[in-house]
């Protein structure tokens, strides 16, 4: 059923809205607050966070929703088609856009076909945030029947200023609050860190500080050569590239630095360097055998987070889909079980 905005004076509904928003800056939860901010002045089925990245795959960060296997599609692939992920690969384009409106022929499309009907999307509204490196923090409003008005669009539109500016003090207070975080600027954890212009780290999440500690020297002699050459991007062992990008001048914690920021390519499922027994991958979506892949290989969730470029919590809840489906509780017993199924085979 479609959430209906709060009724009453429409000045009033944002106020109350954005003190809630105010009251959460440099806290974890203030994109969810964000969300409900825009989502109190548009009718809406569903709300998301969701990060488009002009080095990776989108990560939908806060989705609100069941992570049901048609919306894994999406992160496995579908996202190709995304025109909001083209959008922001293509131009970078900060501001409100409304899906229909940017693909007139939308309907006739796969992703249309195969992705937005069976998850029942029609239409869209992303609010493409202020970007830190080459990535926005993007929250996205969507409708299973009908689009979404001009008039609400434009709704949307008018709050952006207030919006952009709550984004961008969350930001600062991040960095201004502590250094001992395991969030990363754009609010969720992320292999990534803010320096400022003299390459002095402003702001390091705790997958950055554990992957420079475990002393792997690609990823040292990586930074070595960002720190030398400014922006530009470095590519590490295992399909991960080392991505600097310039921070604005106006930027208060750290005014012409740099965000620096290890992102893994989409993976190419033509070619897979392993296989699981049939009776198991059969079970399992490209994701969850990833996952398992790592796991047999000895990493533990903080690896495999900062390899696949996931949250901690992700993958563990990841890790528990995997035990259900397979019936089984412990490591121990994936080890067991593929054992046992290869020695069959």
């Amino acid at each position: 059923m479609i959430e209906e905005p709060v009724r009453g004076n429409e000045g009033e509904m944002i106020y109350r809205a954005a003190s809630a928003v105010v009251d959460r800056l440099g806290k974890h939860d203030f994109y969810d607050r964000l969300l409900d901010m825009i989502g109190a002045q548009v009718p809406h089925d569903l709300a998301a966070l969701v990060r488009y990245s002009k080095g990776a795959r989108p990560d939908l960060v806060l989705p609100r929703i069941e992570l049901t296997e048609v919306f894994e599609t999406y992160r496995e692939h579908f996202y190709a088609f995304d025109p909001f992920y083209h959008h922001w690969r293509g131009t970078g384009e900060e501001g409100v856009f409304r899906l229909r409106a940017m693909d007139a022929s939308l309907s006739r499309t796969r992703y249309a076909r195969e992705f937005l009907r069976p998850a029942e999307i029609y239409d869209e509204i992303a609010v493409f945030l202020p970007k830190i490196g080459d990535a926005s923090p993007t929250l996205i409003l969507d409708r299973a029947r009908g689009a979404f008005s001009e008039k609400e669009v434009a709704r949307i539109r008018a709050a952006y200023p207030l919006l952009a500016s709550l984004h961008r003090r969350h930001i600062s207070m991040l960095v201004l609050s502590s250094h001992d975080t395991d969030m990363s600027p754009l609010g969720f954890v992320g292999v990534s860190r803010i320096v400022d212009q003299h390459n002095q780290t402003v702001l390091a999440s705790r997958a950055w500080e554990h992957i420079v500690a475990s002393g792997e020297a690609d990823m040292a002699e990586a930074i070595r050569s960002i720190d030398a050459r400014g922006p530009c991007a470095v590519a590490i062992a295992r399909g991960r590239t080392l991505r600097r990008t310039r921070l604005p001048g106006d930027f208060g914690p750290a005014p012409n630095g740099y965000f620096d920021e290890v992102v893994v390519a989409p993976r190419d499922y033509s070619a897979p360097s392993w296989r699981l027994p049939p009776a198991l991958s059969e079970k399992l979506t490209p994701r969850e055998i990833d996952i398992v892949g790592l796991m047999l290989k000895g990493h533990p969730v903080i690896d495999i987070a900062a390899k696949l470029g996931l949250g901690r919590g992700t993958v563990k809840n990841y890790r528990h889909r995997i035990y259900d489906k397979l019936d089984i509780t412990t490591e121990r017993e994936l080890f067991l079980e593929i054992n046992r199924l290869n020695a069959s085979a």
